[in-house]
């Protein structure tokens, strides 16, 4: 072959690959403009208030035709098969489990049946007898007919709340004897108790107000205009800087025990944190401040506020800490993991969060990662009243190659995705979390990174950052 054909036969060779370069561009460009056209559309949507698709990050099985598949091979083998990934199956198997009691971790609990017929009314609840007699007992007398049973029936009342002044009397008195003919300059001695000790000393308000006041405010989350609406259908002209007013002496009478739940909080293995922010009144326009959360898991749930979302505030909320941090990937926290003393721990919430938002974009290669997040949650779920080390063994044998499984699919997909793609970003952020998620830092990390179920905490305290 001489040398024109071989640069011939290479030009031509580099012509097909520009072409199925070419090709493969444009249909990526004719998908990405029927998805921008779409989302054109359900902006319209929006715009007229109309609610298009779910809110909630919710990913079940019916969203996913794979996963239906998935579930019907489950009924037929009598095996629970997680999820497929790249031509093998991970498998939630008795028969990998090391002692007979990972059957009852691995297990689902059994469907309740929800129980027909109303609910019994709580036996601590005040009982009033009402005795209600038929016309004819009432006008001839009870000593005209004989009781032979009766019917009973419980209904719930409401009696209206109601405020009472509690008015304090001190009594004075002198011995007997010293109050008449005494020439003691001084005069008797008059003996009286001592004054009550309040909250507030001097305030108007007792313990039960104050505590009602602050139940109103910060756990069922009414406006001081509305409390005062509240209080004065109750009688009691109450106004809203009073309440404010009674709330900031609170909070310096609360400040020694919330210090020392921050100090008990200290002392846990693990911690987890979050900031919100908040629109803060200002004399020429609003400021954005932050809100801080801080939870010891089923210990405290303590808050802090700051006017800044900045790494000093990170520090003074976190100043002496050392453990295991579950925290969000932002940079404020970045350097305290520099040390080692605080170990980073990534939450999968976050993760799936990203992913949860490509659903629109990249439906298919979507869902399959969701479904390799969601087993790792089904896992958490069996587990939940496991004891620690069956925890330990069970993520080790079951939740690690999917975890492994699923970074392996994330690198491969990294290098297809479109740049500035909402997919493109959730691998970025999957991948750039890697070792904060991975378990392969220890067991307790990877406990940490997969939450639980999620509840709601009381209120512990709120204090301003120094």
């Amino acid at each position: 072959m001489t040398e024109v054909e071989l640069v011939r036969h290479e030009l031509e060779s580099r012509i097909r690959e520009h072409a199925d370069a070419i090709d493969k561009l444009t249909a990526e460009r004719e998908r990405y403009k029927k998805l921008y056209l779409d989302l054109l559309e359900h902006c319209k949507l929006l715009e007229k208030g109309i609610v298009v698709g779910q809110k909630a990050e919710r990913f079940t099985a019916g969203d996913d035709p794979q996963l239906a598949l998935q579930i019907l091979e489950m009924m037929l083998a009598g095996r629970d098969v997680v999820v497929e990934e790249i031509g093998e199956e991970v498998e939630l198997d008795d028969a990998d489990d090391e002692d007979a009691d990972d059957a009852e971790v691995d297990r689902p609990a059994p469907t309740r049946r929800r129980s027909r017929g109303r609910r019994p009314l709580p036996e601590n609840l005040p009982r009033v007898e009402i005795e209600v007699l038929p016309p004819e007992v009432v006008r001839e007398g009870l000593d005209a007919f004989q009781r032979i049973g009766q019917v009973v029936c419980e209904v719930v009342e409401r009696r209206p709340a109601s405020l009472v002044v509690a008015r304090i009397v001190r009594p004075k008195f002198v011995r007997k004897g010293e109050a008449e003919g005494t020439i003691d300059d001084e005069g008797p001695a008059v003996q009286i108790a001592e004054r009550l000790e309040l909250p507030i000393e001097r305030g108007l308000a007792g313990p039960g107000l104050l505590a009602d006041t602050i139940v109103h405010r910060w756990q069922d989350h009414l406006p001081t205009n509305r409390l005062e609406a509240l209080y004065a259908r109750d009688g009691l002209q109450l106004a809203r800087s009073t309440i404010c007013g009674w709330h900031e002496q609170l909070a310096d009478l609360v400040e020694p025990l919330v210090e020392a739940m921050f100090a008990d909080a200290f002392a846990q293995p693990y911690l987890c944190t979050d900031a919100t922010g908040v629109l803060v009144q200002a004399k020429e326009q609003c400021q954005r401040a932050h809100f801080w959360v801080l939870v010891a898991p089923e210990r405290h749930v303590l808050f802090r506020f700051s006017p800044a979302h900045d790494s000093e505030a990170v520090d003074r909320l976190l100043k002496g800490y050392t453990g295991y941090l579950v925290a969000d990937a932002h940079a404020v926290y970045d350097h305290l993991y520099a040390t080692g003393e605080v170990v980073e721990v990534g939450c999968w919430a976050h993760c799936r969060r990203y992913f949860f938002k490509c659903l629109g974009s990249e439906p298919e290669l979507t869902r399959h990662a969701l479904s390799l997040i969601k087993a790792l949650f089904k896992i958490e779920r069996a587990l939940a009243t496991a004891p620690r080390k069956k925890r330990e063994s069970v993520r080790q044998a079951k939740s690690k190659p999917i975890v492994d499984a699923f970074f392996l699919w994330c690198d491969q997909q990294a290098a297809l995705a479109l740049d500035g793609t909402p997919l493109a970003r959730a691998l970025g952020y999957a991948r750039n979390q890697r070792t904060a998620l991975q378990p392969a830092r220890g067991h307790r990390a990877q406990e940490l990174a997969v939450p639980r179920q999620r509840g709601r905490g009381p209120l512990a305290g709120c204090l301003e950052l120094p």
